[in-house]
């Protein structure tokens, strides 16, 4: 990377502030030349060189059919960008101009006016370059190159001694690891391959006097019931000439500064201070604070800044089971539920701030208290850490490095570490942030994948390989951690393979022995980890969202389009065995859907219910994974286009604080634990009613229950017993005695030998209809499993699912975004 006088790296948390004092600025707008016709096209705002050429029709939707087959050729051309921007004469008075490209999709070569000012090679942080010595007034001219990663790293691919494993990489030339860039778009088993090219965040020209305030850090350094230690970090677009004075409102405090650094900081105390919860722990509390700069010059600058005080720790230690992997936040362990988060769309500029929101949302809508960044995708946006600083979601953030080995040369290194310095304050500034991991399954898969028999990688080629992770993980990672925060590290997860017996009593564990392995679907409940940090079975998702990318002509499994849309070597024929040995061979493809949702919910459910009544043994449960970047059959729960697969209907009910969960080390003989993971114990009254699927009581048992977070047995399968073969409904309904809340779950099991309700053995109305929001009424005459409200059409949302309907009258309420729905616009699907 070139770097020169004009050339100032941004370590800091870039971000837009309103300010009091003066600054000019302008977004430039962007043309980009065809290297083939060698015509210029106009570029949208944050479009990457892939939406250019969809937008202007000469390549189509990549998600549709095998269409992503047709943008395989535009790595194998440099793209040339050009912008043009005029500086007035007022603007060029000012002290500074910069030029700032928050988001380079990562190589390029920046000219000035001819002359080069920048190169670029990192997706992960911005860039800022003082140009105004090679600015003229009036217009000015930028040239950029962008390389793709494949061309700027084909020389040293060709040439090295041994090649650094990268599975997920489907290209002929396999540079992720060289490349820091989000890796899922170099291929994953879950998504298409497609490296973007360009700008995806606006570039700007920015011109001012004296600084300006790029960046912060917020630190709780400890706390106890009386007082909180806080530590407060600005930083600057350049060193301080003449210092200033900071001002707090929280801080109750103006604090001095003759400084030559481009980052001060300061601490105070906060007394009887108001702590930061988890979800279900507390409130989610956040001070409101107000910081004024105020230079030399008496030019001054305003921050509205969102303070969390709290603490968290990892806690590693010997104990009768193996080795702990507790998660304490202000002292206290907390039970962990959530899924892993990847990129919402393959193009990351299509992700817009209302919906990474949205799926916040999601998240607390369905229990969780934390999700986890996982380390192939790229570090969210600011507006993802305020949505689960809001709503009490604890974020495990995994460093952007996934599944490969990757080098550990001093350029490389030193560009790893720019990276760092510029994320960790940023993110670390979240009360929500309780973990930072160094990738994900790098070091399990060096132990274990055959890397180094496959990519014949042996004795010094190996050490240097193990000396790089060292160098990477065990070293720069955590310094740079430590230097801004005081969140704890772990160097990778998983700390301990599945397979052995042995290795499920230490540290986090990825299970997936079903999956990738030949484990029945049973042992989901039985082989639990310590940590669970990924596990997880794949579903295909709704007709709506499979219409999108295929025609009739494709639904079936051994369909061009169908195959090309699974990117797991086993996937569709691991959902059709399993699926099969649950619920039989389906009827059609759209009853085979239906199996394969209803699957993957089963698969989950017993993971989380063995997770949570193995507690403290097991603390934490993430299974694999929330969201899609694409419509494709994958381990989701929320498809790509946001509808709520089964699982997501399931796992809601299993993650509330108290719920009644069904564990089943066994499919036949399941037994119902009321559980709590709530901060304090509570009585709870518990009714329970067992009826025959017909609607007729067989059983009442009423009783006062202490809850615990391992659970207790309210229904045992010794209990059950006698009713299997005729099949048998159970509600649980209990309250609390403490606050008077109370909750209701339901459980059926079908008898022995089963004959599918007749379609003529239910009717469905809608009752009500109002701003989009309506209530539906389901009258059936016959009991039904499993019942599936599906939409035909996007934007439709049950607010119960997949549930099970004694004869009887029952009523669901369903939001629209459409301006009108029938019954005609559903299909359902039962058992």
């Amino acid at each position: 990377m070139i770097m020169n006088k004009f050339f100032i790296f941004l370590t800091l948390n870039l971000f837009c502030l309103n300010l009091t004092f003066s600054q000019e600025s302008q977004v430039l707008k962007w043309e980009v030349l065809h290297p083939i016709n060698k015509k210029w096209m106009n570029v949208p705002l944050n479009y990457s060189v892939q939406e250019v050429l969809i937008a202007s029709g000469e390549l189509p939707d990549p998600f549709i059919g095998t269409n992503e087959k047709l943008f395989n050729w535009i790595e194998e051309y440099q793209w040339e960008f050009k912008s043009s921007f005029f500086i007035t004469e007022e603007e060029f008075k000012k002290e500074f101009i910069d030029l700032e490209f928050p988001l380079v999709d990562t190589y390029a070569s920046i000219y000035l006016n001819d002359s080069l000012i920048l190169k670029t090679d990192n997706f992960f942080h911005p860039y800022l370059v003082e140009v105004k010595s090679l600015l003229v007034k009036g217009e000015n001219h930028l040239k950029v190159v962008f390389t793709p990663p494949v061309i700027y790293h084909k020389k040293r691919y060709e040439n090295e001694k041994f090649h650094y494993p990268s599975p997920n990489d489907v290209g002929e030339l396999k540079v992720a690891p060289y490349t820091r860039k989000p890796q899922y778009q170099f291929g994953w088993d879950w998504s298409l391959r497609m490296n973007t090219l360009g700008f995806l965040k606006p570039v700007s020209v920015i011109a001012y006097d004296e600084n300006r305030i790029i960046g912060k850090n917020i630190s709780t350094l400890s706390l106890n019931d009386e007082v909180a230690h806080v530590k407060y970090e600005l930083m600057f677009s350049r060193p301080l000439k003449s210092g200033g004075k900071w001002s707090s409102v929280l801080a109750d405090s103006i604090v001095s500064f003759q400084s030559s650094d481009s980052k001060i900081s300061f601490e105070f105390k906060l007394d009887r201070p108001i702590l930061w919860w988890p979800r279900g722990q507390g409130d989610a509390f956040l001070y409101s604070d107000v910081w004024e700069f105020t230079y030399a010059s008496k030019k001054k600058e305003l921050l509205d800044v969102k303070v969390g005080i709290k603490t968290s720790k990892l806690i590693q230690e010997a104990d009768e089971w193996g080795t702990s992997y507790v998660i304490e936040v202000n002292g206290r362990p907390i039970f962990c539920k959530g899924a892993d988060y990847i990129p919402q769309d393959i193009f990351p500029s299509r992700v817009t701030d209302a919906a990474i929101k949205t799926m916040v949302d999601q998240m607390r809508l369905s229990n969780f208290n934390m999700v986890r960044v996982w380390g192939g995708g790229y570090y969210p946006d600011d507006v993802f850490y305020e949505s689960c600083d809001e709503n009490g979601i604890m974020v495990w953030q995994d460093l952007m490095f996934a599944c490969s080995m990757y080098p550990g040369d001093h350029d490389f290194l030193q560009n790893v570490k720019k990276e760092f310095e510029y994320q960790i304050p940023r993110i670390s500034s979240h009360p929500s942030v309780v973990l930072f991991n160094g990738n994900n399954e790098v070091d399990v898969a060096w132990k274990n994948w055959g890397f180094q028999l496959k990519y014949s990688i042996y004795l010094k080629d190996a050490e240097v390989v193990q000396k790089a992770y060292d160098d990477l993980f065990k070293n720069i990672a955590p310094s740079v951690i430590s230097n801004n925060s005081l969140i704890p590290y772990i160097h990778t997860s998983p700390l301990s393979n599945w397979g052995k017996a042995e290795w499920y009593n230490h540290g986090s564990m990825h299970y997936w022995g079903v999956w990738h392995g030949k484990d029945p679907i049973e042992d989901f409940g039985r082989k639990s980890g310590r940590f669970n940090a990924e596990y997880g079975f794949q579903s295909f998702p709704q007709m709506s969202t499979i219409n999108e990318f295929s025609d009739s002509l494709d639904w079936d499994l051994e369909s061009e389009v169908m195959k090309h849309h699974q990117k797991s070597y086993v996937g569709n024929g691991m959902i059709a065995k399993q699926s099969d040995l649950l619920y039989g061979k389906p009827k059609d493809f759209q009853e085979f859907i239906y199996f394969s949702q209803l699957t993957q919910s089963k698969a989950v459910s017993i993971a989380v219910s063995s997770h949570r009544t193995n507690t403290p043994r097991c603390m934490g449960t993430l299974y694999w994974q929330l969201n899609d970047c694409w419509q494709a059959p994958s381990w989701s729960s929320i498809d790509y286009r946001g509808n709520w697969k089964a699982l997501q209907y399931q796992v809601q009910k299993d993650y509330k604080d108290i719920t009644v969960l069904e564990r089943t080390e066994s499919l036949d003989h399941p037994s119902y634990y009321l559980i709590s993971d709530l901060p304090e114990k509570d009585e709870v009254s518990l009714s329970i009613f067992l009826y025959d699927l017909k609607g007729t009581c067989l059983k009442f048992i009423d009783t006062t229950i202490t809850t615990k977070a391992s659970g207790e047995v309210v229904l045992s399968d010794s209990v059950l017993k006698e009713y299997k073969k005729q099949g048998y409904f159970v509600t649980f309904l209990w309250k609390s005695i403490k606050d008077g809340s109370f909750g209701e779950r339901s459980f059926s099991s079908l008898p022995e030998i089963h004959t599918k309700a007749k379609t003529t053995s239910f009717s469905v109305n809608i009752l009500s209809a109002e701003n989009g929001k309506y209530l539906i009424q389901i009258e059936n005459r016959s009991f039904l499993k499993d019942f599936w409200i599906s939409p035909k059409t996007q934007g439709v949302h049950c607010e119960e699912n997949f549930i099970d309907l004694l004869p009887g009258i029952h009523q669901v309420r369903i939001d629209s975004k459409n301006e009108t729905i029938s019954i005609e616009d559903f299909d359902f699907y039962w058992r």
